[in-house]
């Protein structure tokens, strides 16, 4: 991929967010319990580990269609995630 086509590609707004973000459902991972390194899905709450522990916050965003994550805490250095971009947003 050429330069320019690469600036135009991280330079698209992505369209996957929702206007307003879920609250997180839970304080550990819905799915294993643990309570290191979790991640929330903007579309329902659904909270998840990441994918250096057991990837339930992926597998929950490729089952469902809600493609964007934020990390947890939420706070200023949390960051978000789209899977459907593949990139920070």
């Amino acid at each position: 991929m050429n330069t320019q086509m690469m600036l135009r590609t991280e330079q698209r707004e992505c369209t996957h967010r929702p206007a307003r973000p879920a609250t997180p459902r839970s304080q550990t991972c819905e799915s294993c319990g643990s309570q290191f390194n979790l991640r929330v899905c903007t579309d329902c709450g659904f909270v998840g580990c990441c994918e250096s522990q057991s990837g339930h916050n992926r597998e929950h965003a490729f089952g469902s269609g809600h493609p964007v994550i934020k990390s947890l805490p939420l706070r200023n250095g949390s960051f978000t995630w789209c899977y459907e971009c593949n990139r920070y947003v």
